[in-house]
């Protein structure tokens, strides 16, 4: 009566599936065990539960089921693409943009607005003034530029993948 536990597990483990492989030994004398390494020398194995996990793809037509799940595979991924222009990349990069226009704006303009006021008045200063306002021109116009770029090379993308949002 002892062994019936054991006999339990060893069928609850042979029925729960290919996870492992349970062995049942025989040895000389008679005696049964279970174990989940092979049986040692001598003794009658007989193997309960695992077998080998059938293949992904087999059979006549290995090549079509193949193509098949790589043209799956590849649809996926483009959905999954199109999804992320759509929702989050496109519109966070068209915000960086307008962000980015707007800043420099307000920078632009509060330079011009010292410039103004110092016309004149103080000429190596003035100079000074100017050359900070062309440097935070041409910063601007540069990462302006790049973030275009980004926006149109995303429209560009998403356009391929016929998105809803261009």
């Amino acid at each position: 009566m002892k062994s019936a536990p054991l006999l339990w597990l060893c069928l609850g483990a042979a029925l729960a599936g290919p996870a492992f492989a349970m062995y049942r030994c025989e040895a000389a004398d008679g005696t049964i065990s279970f174990q989940d390494k092979r049986c040692p020398e001598g003794s009658k194995e007989q193997t309960m539960g695992a077998t080998a996990p059938p293949p992904l793809v087999s059979g006549p037509d290995d090549g079509q089921r193949g193509q098949q799940i790589r043209r799956n595979q590849e649809a996926s991924t483009r959905a999954l693409r199109k999804t992320q222009l759509e929702s989050t990349l496109l519109p966070a990069a068209r915000s960086a943009l307008a962000t980015h226009r707007q800043a420099c704006e307000q920078e632009l303009s509060a330079l011009r607005a010292h410039s103004d006021g110092t016309s004149g008045r103080f000429p190596g200063q003035q100079q000074t003034l100017d050359e900070s306002l062309a440097a935070a021109q041409a910063r601007c116009d540069r990462q302006g530029r790049e973030l275009a770029d980004r926006v149109e090379t995303l429209r560009s993308e998403c356009s391929a993948l016929q998105c809803t949002a261009r």
